[in-house]
């Protein structure tokens, strides 16, 4: 998840048509993917422009999740949605206790030793199942640092992140 916009927040994907009625898989970004239906507005992008939707229904089908548009009926109106991303406003996440953060927000700050040296900035965060990885560059040079608060990130501030890290 690169180049995140603050405004808008990527958190699924409209997956293919199921049936004829207006239904379609979502692949949903959220952890754990149920989480999605938390929320209450939705956007998708249209020709450069963010357009609100509502879902209408949602279900497990076996290890996929469906959705339905309110409005939409047919297969013809959800099929030209396929493929498409389905956004969230960020201002409506929920609030987060001390020491979370969304990557969103760690993304562009920059990540320095606890002597100060500067490791680099945050140019992107990869998801690995267990600590979540800053990905850290700097004149080119790419470093892959372990999100694990307390162990290796020892202070998120401002624009800064101290780690204890050997490089």
């Amino acid at each position: 998840m690169n180049n995140q916009d603050d405004e808008f927040i990527l958190v699924a994907t409209v997956g293919k048509p199921i049936g004829l009625k207006g239904w379609a898989k979502v692949n949903s970004f959220t952890r754990p993917p149920e989480n999605l239906f938390n929320y209450k507005n939705f956007f998708i992008d249209e020709d450069g422009t963010k357009k609100v939707f509502k879902i209408k229904k949602f279900s497990k089908s076996g290890k996929n999740y469906i959705f339905k548009i309110d409005s939409f009926n047919s297969l013809e109106e959800i099929e030209r949605f396929k493929n498409k991303e389905i956004f969230i406003n960020s201002k409506d996440l929920p609030k987060l206790k001390e020491n979370e953060f969304y990557w969103k927000d760690l993304i562009g700050k920059e990540v320095k030793l606890e002597d100060g040296t500067l490791i680099g900035v945050v140019i992107e965060m990869i998801e690995t199942g267990s600590d979540d990885v800053l990905v850290v560059e700097k004149e080119n040079q790419k470093e892959l640092i372990p999100f694990n608060f307390g162990k290796v990130i020892k202070k998120v501030s401002g624009n800064l992140i101290i780690v204890d890290w050997h490089i």
